[in-house]
């Protein structure tokens, strides 16, 4: 076959693997602004279904709530807006009193159904127009909810006490909040192309420090979460202390469940605790080193809070935090380049544990009426968690470079999922056009080579030592050689304008 033959050629109207190419119309390319009706209706899916969802968990909350408490339903309209508001932590003011201090469970499933619809409607190897419209949507629906809540507050303030801490509040936090959401969806799908918009290459320590910095938060609310069982159980006796002003069954079961809506707040103030830093409510703290009085609100979802005076073993609570400081040094000793000489990874997760810490503390404390601001003292866990996981991180990596084997790091395939379906064959055939009636663009893909010989030679014993065959030239004075070879010249195949025999 010939080497013209042996070429993989795509024509007009072929893409090398017998699918027929539809060329694109003639006419201006469409522009970012432009959506196929197949992306116009992800996008408007992103937009509403999250939305729509919780305001119907929160109309029905709020009917149920008023229809057990016999409140009248006039004022439905304005209950249904403060706790859309209150849901995405904008503080209230009823009468005068101040509700900072909100909920953090449905603050979180808000935040894990818009980045679980976004994550839904990430396409394969998105381009960052794409995103950007993906991150349009996924803000549209809760901005629009928010204006319309907000008016709606404004308009009841008149019949109902009833007051928002104004549209900047209101619209700042829940664009922060839905940017978190959009970028988690969008992580957990297309990390790579998230990557990608940033200025700079992101290195591969700390993109180790990350993982290990969600592994540490995990472990250190995880041994939080433990502490507060366990006080739970230890303060068991105050259970009927903390219902005494519930009257009926419908006292009970509102208070069972606010206390479980604060859950997470309770596990942020003990995380906070067992770092060393103190617990505020108003002019009163909590802390391992001392328990100062104050007015403290009557939930249940506060009887694990310690009574002072404080003891001296509940400093020993401190080895928790180094601990898993230690652990998540282990971790990256093992996984990581790090040395003793440049901890990158290591101060990396030291640096985003308390920088996450520090984001939980501030949504889970605020001002609660009366009592005061209630919360984790910011500065002291900042510097006292940032001294536990930089330090013990260290002592931890030091120790595994040392002592144990490394081990390769897992990886994240995830990342990998806007890399599938790649068609490397069109890329590669993308310039391998030539028309078979053109000879100059054939000349050009095809170089010959100068024309050779080729000799087949096949090396014979001799099996008979009396017969000798010379195969020397005529008048050579060379011995002739003890071996036989058969020489065969054959013709090579010349162009038709050059026809000189080859024997």
């Amino acid at each position: 076959m010939s080497s013209r033959n042996a070429l993989v050629r795509r024509t007009s109207g072929s893409r090398g693997t017998g699918e027929t190419v539809t060329a694109p119309p003639p006419g201006p390319e469409p522009g970012w602004w432009t959506l196929s009706p197949e992306r116009a209706r992800t996008l408007l899916l992103v937009a509403a279904r999250p939305t729509i969802t919780a305001l119907a968990a929160t109309v029905l909350l709020v009917l149920v709530v008023m229809l057990t408490t016999g409140t009248d339903l006039t004022s439905a309209p304005a209950a249904v807006a403060a706790t859309w508001l209150a849901a995405h932590q904008v503080p209230l003011t009823v009468g005068r009193t101040t509700l900072g201090l909100l909920p953090l469970v449905p603050t979180a499933v808000l935040v894990w159904l818009a980045a679980r619809e976004c994550a839904r409607a990430v396409p394969n190897r998105p381009t960052p127009v794409e995103l950007g419209w993906l991150t349009g949507a996924v803000l549209a629906g809760p901005l629009l909810m928010t204006a319309v809540c907000l008016a709606v507050t404004g308009d009841a303030a008149g019949v109902t006490p009833l007051e928002s801490s104004g549209p900047i509040a209101a619209f700042g936090w829940v664009l922060v909040l839905y940017l978190v959401a959009a970028a988690a969806g969008i992580g957990t799908r297309a990390w790579g192309s998230l990557c990608a918009l940033l200025p700079i290459e992101i290195p591969e320590w700390a993109v180790l420090g990350a993982r290990a910095a969600r592994r540490t938060v995990l472990r250190m609310l995880g041994c939080a979460a433990l502490a507060t069982a366990i006080s739970f159980f230890v303060h068991f006796s105050r259970l009927d202390g903390a219902y005494q002003q519930a009257h009926n069954f419908t006292d009970v079961l509102g208070m069972t469940l606010l206390s479980l809506l604060y859950l997470p707040n309770v596990v942020i103030g003990a995380a906070g605790i067992l770092s060393g830093a103190a617990v505020l409510f108003g002019a009163g703290s909590v802390g391992l080193f001392g328990v100062t009085g104050g007015h403290m609100p009557v939930l249940p979802a506060l009887i694990p809070v310690p009574e002072g005076p404080a003891a001296a073993w509940w400093a020993v609570l401190l080895l928790v935090p180094l601990a898993v400081g230690v652990l998540g040094g282990i971790e990256l000793g093992r996984t990581s380049d790090d040395r003793p000489g440049a901890p990158w990874a290591t101060l990396t997760c030291a640096a985003l544990s308390t920088l996450t810490f520090l984001v939980l503390a501030i949504l889970g404390s605020g001002q609660l009426g009366a009592v005061g601001w209630v919360g984790v003292d910011l500065l002291m866990l900042v510097v006292l968690m940032v001294t536990w996981f930089g330090f013990g991180g260290f002592v931890g990596m030091v120790f595994a470079r040392r002592f144990l084997a490394p081990t390769a790091p897992a990886e994240d395939y995830d990342e990998y999922d806007d890399y599938e379906d790649d068609d490397y064959d069109d890329d590669y055939y993308e310039d391998d056009e030539y028309d078979d009636d053109d000879p100059e663009d054939y000349e050009d893909a095809v170089e010959y080579d100068d024309p050779a010989v080729e000799v087949d030679g096949e090396l014979v014993e001799d099996f008979d030592d009396d017969v000798e065959v010379s195969i020397a030239a005529p008048g050579s004075t060379d011995e002739p050689a003890d071996d036989i070879v058969d020489v065969e010249v054959v013709e090579s195949d010349l162009p038709d304008e050059d026809k000189t025999p080859g024997r």
